[in-house]
Order: structure tokens, then C-alpha cells, then sequence
């Protein structure tokens, strides 16, 4: 650019060049000389500056994407080698190339970002929202009437308030129309959002889950304003007495919310939950009797994962925790009472000592286990814990199937094919 800037070349190639020069220059000053009324003033007029350049950058792209400068290097496209010569992320580079084409069809919202008027963000919500306007309306002034709209409403927004204002603009500059395809395209949104709604989770061996999720808009804002309840430092400085009021203020949003979602499922009553495997959704906590009773031990969950037995002490009282007080042998000293046969307390025992479908090689959880009876009650046997065990509903169904044989192996099953 140095050799190109002298009196002979292009005024767009002097400009970058003085403008460099006095950028450079002014990031040298002592700002501590400044006013506080000119340091506003500068960064609120620097942030101007910036979606000027934004602008005269764009426009360059746009010119070397019609002239395939990236030819003469044999690159893919202009973006590829924009994005090798600056070292941008190349996705980046071609968003912003796609940007660069859309700005070329929208005059009026160029011009506002050439003025500093708006941001570059604001200028990909206007375009994208406008060229993603049905093709077959019968006004063809209602684009221009769209784009217009959103340009007025980016002097007061944020791109993203601006973002959510797109999606309806065409309820606002044409009702006759809007109202209809906005309803319909809502209904198809919430629609997809509910089918595609996902969840992961996976121990990260340091004693926590992680996951993921996406879930529908209404459903996180019902998560949300449920944690944000937990999260309030009212009630965090109620729930934690030992910490002054303005230590909880300060915490990071992420670390209350955190705290919040672990008390909400603290607190969430597992009989009001669907059932599973026929038992109310409980976390069952394995304890011996004496790390119980002692300062000292630890727990173990159903699904084989340790936790203090402070913390199981201190959770055996609430509604989705069940404590399975265990002998010297491990035989089973409480579990509950129920009043039926194979109850919801001999299905918890089962799943504790059992842990996962009884038959050979099979690895289905309890939770999704069938209870068997080993000894038919339609033939005189009776629902008791020795006489029971865990199938998955397949080799449920196999040891009743009559061409099949049922071997017994010390507690597990196995079956083949009779001849």
C-alpha cells in the first residue's frame, strides 16, 4: 500500500493510507491527558470510524470478488484469499464476502453504514431480513419499505433486539399479508424447535456432568425464570447465611445459575414426575450403616458413582432421594415400605442388588427392567425378593417363549433354542 499511496494513485488508496497514518499516531498519545468529556466524545466517534472502514472494506471486497483477484494465486474464490492474505478465520471471511454482494443490492442501508450510522451487524440483520422476503409478494415496493423500516428502528436497537423486530416486519409494512405468514411461519418454527429439542450429558471424571441442550424458546424461558428465582441474592444470602449479601451480588451470573439448577433439581418432587421402570424417578444412594453414623465414608449411587456420605446425609431427607441403609454383608436393613406386591420398595431392591438385566451379556440398566417372578405366581410362587429378578423386556419376553430353555447361572440367566 506504501508505494501505492504517493499523489499519483487512486484517491480510496490515500485515504487508507492517511487514515492508517493518523490511527497509528493516535494510539501513540498519553490518553491521560484527555478530558472525560473527549474521551467519550473520541470512543463514541472511534466506534463510528470503525463502521465507516467496516464500510469502505466491504465495498473493496465486493469489487475484487467482480474482478477475481483470487485468480492470478489460483484460489477457490476472493474470500479464500482474503482470508489467507489478512489471516482471518475463512468461514469469517466469507460471511463477510456474503455480506459484501448483499450491501451491493441495498443502497440505502450501505449509505448508513458508509455515514456510521449503524454497525456492520446491524447491516447483516436489515439485508439478510430483507432478502429472505417471500419473492412472490404482490407489492414490489414492500422490500424497500422493509428495508426503510429496519433502518430507522437500528438507530434506536441493538442488532439483536433489531433481529427479533426482523422477523416480523412484514406484520408492520404490509398487515395484510404479514399477519398471516407470520402466524403460519411461528406455528412451523415452534413446531421444528419441539421435534428437534436435544439433550447430552456425560461425567467428566472430576466429579461433575456436562452437558448440552437445545430446547424450544417458551421451555427456557420456564427454565429460566425458574433459576433466576433460586439465583436471586435474596434468596442465595437466605440459603447462604455465612456469605455477606454483596459477596453473592458479585458472583458470576453462570456460577448462581449453576447453583440454582442444582437446587431446582434438589427440590423438584419425584412423585409428581412420571414414572419409570415403575418406580417414582428417584436417585436411590447406597450407604453402609456405619459410614452413616460416622464423620467419615462415602455413598455410592445406583449407577455406581461416589459421593460423600455428608452429602447423602444431608440429601436423605428430600423428596427425589432415597437412603438404602446397608448391613456388614450388604443385606438391605431399610428400603421403604409399600403395601403391593412388587412394590415400588422390592423394585428399588432390585435394582440395587441387580443393577442391570439378569441374563447373560446383557447390559440394559435396571430402571428399564421388567421384574420376573423365578417362580410363577400363576403356579403357586410367591412375590418375594429371592424369587425375583430383573429382564430386559427381550429376554422378558424369551424366558416365557415356550422354544426356548432357561438355564440358571448363580443369579444370571442364559436361554437356547430348543430342538
Amino acid at each position: 500500500m506504501a508505494k501505492d499511496s504517493g499523489p499519483t494513485a487512486h484517491s480510496v488508496c490515500r485515504a487508507v493510507a492517511k487514515s492508517r497514518k493518523k490511527a497509528r499516531s493516535a494510539c501513540g498519545s498519553q490518553l491521560w491527558r484527555m478530558s472525560d468529556t473527549e474521551v467519550s466524545t473520541a470512543l463514541l466517534e472511534a466506534t463510528r470510524l470503525r463502521a465507516q472502514v467496516e464500510a469502505l472494506e466491504l465495498k473493496l471486497a465486493a469489487e475484487a470478488d467482480r474482478r477475481a483477484v483470487g485468480d492470478k494465486v489460483g484460489a477457490t474464490d476472493t474470500a479464500s484469499w482474503w482470508s489467507h492474505e489478512t489471516r482471518q478465520d475463512r468461514p469469517a471471511a466469507k460471511r463477510r464476502m456474503r455480506l459484501a454482494d448483499s450491501l451491493d443490492r441495498h443502497t440505502p442501508t450501505s449509505a448508513a453504514l458508509a455515514e456510521g450510522a449503524i454497525s456492520v451487524d446491524h447491516a447483516r440483520v436489515i439485508t439478510e431480513c430483507v432478502d429472505k422476503l417471500p419473492v412472490d409478494l404482490a407489492d414490489p415496493t414492500i422490500p424497500e419499505r422493509a428495508e426503510k423500516h429496519l433502518l430507522n428502528e437500528a438507530l434506536d436497537r441493538d442488532p439483536k433486539s433489531l433481529a427479533i423486530l426482523a422477523k416480523h416486519v412484514l406484520t408492520v409494512v404490509a398487515p395484510e399479508i404479514g399477519e398471516e405468514r407470520d402466524a403460519r411461519a411461528l406455528e412451523r418454527e415452534e413446531r421444528e424447535a419441539r421435534a428437534n429439542a436435544w439433550l447430552t450429558m456425560a461425567l467428566d471424571g472430576k466429579g461433575s456432568v456436562r452437558g448440552k441442550f437445545s430446547i424450544p424458546t417458551l421451555h427456557g424461558e420456564m427454565l429460566k425464570k425458574m433459576l433466576l428465582a433460586f439465583a436471586a441474592p435474596k434468596h442465595q444470602a437466605a440459603v447462604k447465611g455465612d456469605e455477606p449479601e454483596d459477596v453473592v451480588e458479585r458472583r458470576p451470573s453462570p456460577e448462581r445459575m449453576g447453583d440454582a439448577f442444582c437446587e431446582l433439581l434438589e427440590r423438584l418432587p419425584a412423585d409428581k414426575l412420571p414414572q419409570l421402570g415403575s418406580l417414582n424417578a428417584s436417585v436411590v444412594v447406597l450407604i453402609d450403616f456405619t459410614d452413616l453414623t460416622s464423620e467419615i465414608g462415602r455413598a455410592t449411587l445406583e449407577s455406581g458413582e461416589p459421593i460423600s456420605a455428608s452429602l447423602a446425609r444431608r440429601m436423605a431427607c428430600e423428596a427425589g432421594l432415597l437412603p438404602a441403609v446397608l448391613g456388614r454383608k450388604s443385606e438391605l436393613l431399610d428400603l421403604g415400605r409399600s403395601a403391593r406386591l412388587f412394590s415400588g420398595a422390592q423394585r428399588r431392591g432390585l435394582a440395587i442388588t441387580q443393577t442391570t438385566c439378569t441374563a447373560t451379556g446383557c447390559d440394559w440398566p435396571a430402571h428399564l427392567c421388567h421384574a420376573h417372578h423365578d417362580h410363577s405366581w400363576l403356579r403357586g410362587g410367591r412375590t418375594d425378593m429371592k424369587d425375583a429378578r430383573l429382564l430386559c423386556p427381550r429376554h422378558h419376553a424369551r424366558i416365557h417363549d415356550p422354544r426356548f430353555e432357561t438355564t440358571h447361572h448363580d443369579g444370571a440367566v442364559s436361554f437356547h433354542m430348543r430342538t
